[in-house]
């Protein structure tokens, strides 16, 4: 069976991790498997095909990659559809399509593809071979991915895991999976886990799962030796003998990696011997792989010597967060064994803040100073509640000498196929600006207190202030600060707070109104057409005339 695995040309962070386990599952039969991010413009026809999908608010380029692969079966029964968007929205995918095989939840057995011989393949091990069919890299780099439960304790109305996943599943094998994964690709230095409420176990359950992860290595000292990238190739070319389309480019890697190492710093004795392996390999008529296994135990010896040997710290990240509420002291004992970092908390409402902070301080005290933490925004909360939030961290940081860096994950229902949506309590205007601040953070709100308050504000009044700014004066603040505008900005917003006229300002820009019928607001809103590209065009008079005033009227200097 030639099977071809897909993944639509979205941005995205982590392999897709049910294909790699598809992957497992149709090599071991003995299948044909490659792998394609996007439109794989070929004439083949498949056996099958299978087509993950991610976010919902994907949903249009998913609907689109799905549809440009129905000539390339013979039969529309032959693409399945997984994943998190289509067993949200399994109907809807159905729908659109026209599709029998749109799969919901977990590939707990292999029935659910119509095969007869009941295989858990959501256990097997990852097939990191289908990564080096495509050029796309993926962010969170070459390491152990793996789940040691599914589900979750909780049913959090913002959260999908209930429906796709359900109650929490302890089926731990992650040992099993990690050893497998060595044996057939050589070591990673790290592993990402990614389950759901790991603190959701109970305490025996979870206690299997830190030793198993200290008996794989992961400690808290230094274990970590990178391999050898000669045997390293050689595992790997010997790992697709049977796969002779997709030698060619191992043996192209094993070809630049000894070419390479001919330029290192390496004795003159080795260099010249090596020189002359190749050039032999090179002048004989058979293949370069044949000339590396005739010198095979030549090569490994200069090899050997001249790779890093250094020993390297491992790190284990639970990657979608710990419940802060779970973490008790016993827990947190058996956490400490692992080299964690970052450690990472979930603070999605001021409801749990003595939770939250009690967790903080729990690990802090057992070593831990590295925290990467989420924040979701534009729920229930209001406003003011992630300013407090992002407080919270930035004091418990310079409280502990921690470091306490907050990711605020802006929420939009898990249903719907776009990430338009406003909170109750937000304001569209509110909304945006949050946004732009964390587009230039790149979504990460660090540490420092001064990053923090240039930002965000020094207390929530301007922290109000700064989200009310026009957008132009907020992206480019820095530029806008030093023509004055923005001082001229902050009198009439002074002025219209002291007339309780803020709340009509943002109800009109939200509503993404310019003009009022009110002339103190009028005032204010000339501001708000103002562009950076477009600002020495068409308010030329405006510089001048701001830096006269604040002068002259306020006594301030501009430069």
């Amino acid at each position: 069976m030639d099977v071809l695995l897909v993944e639509p040309s979205y941005s995205n962070k982590y392999p897709p991790m049910g294909l790699m386990k598809i992957s497992r599952y149709h090599k071991e039969r003995g299948d044909y498997v490659y792998f394609y991010k996007g439109k794989y413009h070929v004439s083949n026809i498949w056996d099958r095909i299978y087509i993950t999908t991610l976010f919902t608010f994907d949903y249009d380029l998913v609907i689109e990659t799905i549809k440009f692969y129905y000539d390339k079966v013979k039969s529309l029964d032959d693409i399945y559809v997984g994943g998190i968007a289509a067993s949200i929205l399994t109907d809807k995918f159905k729908m659109d399509l026209g599709l029998k095989n749109i799969m919901s939840g977990t590939l707990t057995n292999s029935s659910i593809l119509g095969f007869d011989d009941g295989v858990n393949i959501d256990e097997l091990p990852l097939d990191y071979d289908i990564l080096d069919d495509t050029i796309y890299k993926y962010k969170a780099g070459d390491n152990f991915y793996g789940y040691t439960t599914r589900g979750c304790i909780n049913k959090c109305k913002f959260c999908a895991v209930p429906k796709i996943e359900g109650s929490l599943d302890y089926s731990n094998n992650i040992k099993t999976q990690v050893q497998a994964i060595r044996e057939k690709f050589g070591d990673k230095r790290n592993i990402l886990l990614l389950d759901n409420n790991i603190l959701g176990l109970k305490y025996s359950d979870l206690r299997k799962v830190i030793y198993d992860l200290v008996d794989l290595g992961f400690v808290r000292d230094k274990t970590y030796v990178k391999e050898n990238p000669f045997v390293k190739l050689i595992r790997e070319y010997e790992r697709k003998a049977d796969n002779q389309s997709k030698l060619s480019n191992t043996v192209s890697k094993l070809k630049e990696y000894l070419e390479k190492l001919v330029d290192k710093r390496i004795s003159k004795r080795n260099r010249e011997k090596l020189v002359v392996i190749l050039r032999n390999i090179n002048e004989k008529n058979s293949s370069f792989i044949e000339g590396v296994y005739e010198n095979y135990d030549e090569l490994l010896e200069i090899a050997s010597i001249y790779y890093d040997k250094k020993v390297y710290n491992r790190y284990v990240d639970f990657n979608q967060g710990m419940d802060a509420r779970e973490l008790t002291e016993e827990k947190m004992q058996l956490l400490s064994l692992l080299p964690i970092k970052p450690f990472r908390l979930a603070f999605d409402n001021l409801s749990i803040r003595n939770e939250y902070e009690n967790a903080i301080k729990l690990a802090a005290k057992y070593g831990v100073k590295n925290f990467s933490n989420y924040l979701l925004y534009n729920f229930t909360d209001h406003p003011d509640e992630l300013y407090e939030r992002l407080k919270i961290n930035i004091n418990l940081a310079k409280e502990l000498k921690i470091s306490v860096y907050s990711f605020p994950m802006m929420y939009a229902p898990v249903n719907q196929t776009d990430r338009v949506y406003l909170g109750e309590k937000w304001n569209y205007h509110y909304y945006k600006n949050i946004r732009s601040i964390l587009n230039v953070t790149k979504g990460v709100v660090a540490k420092e207190e001064d990053f923090f308050e240039k930002a965000f504000g020094k207390d929530v009044d301007e922290y109000n202030k700064i989200l009310t700014l026009p957008r132009e004066f907020l992206v480019y603040r820095y530029y806008f600060e030093d023509t004055g505008l923005t001082r001229m900005w902050e009198i009439e917003y002074y002025r219209l707070k002291e007339m309780r006229k803020l709340d009509i300002l943002l109800s009109l820009l939200s509503n993404n109104i310019r003009e009022s019928e009110d002339p103190d607001i009028n005032r204010i809103m000339i501001y708000y057409k103002i562009t950076y590209n477009s600002l020495k065009k068409k308010y030329r008079n405006i510089i001048p005339k701001a830096k006269e005033i604040l002068e002259t009227r306020f006594g301030l200097k501009v430069k």
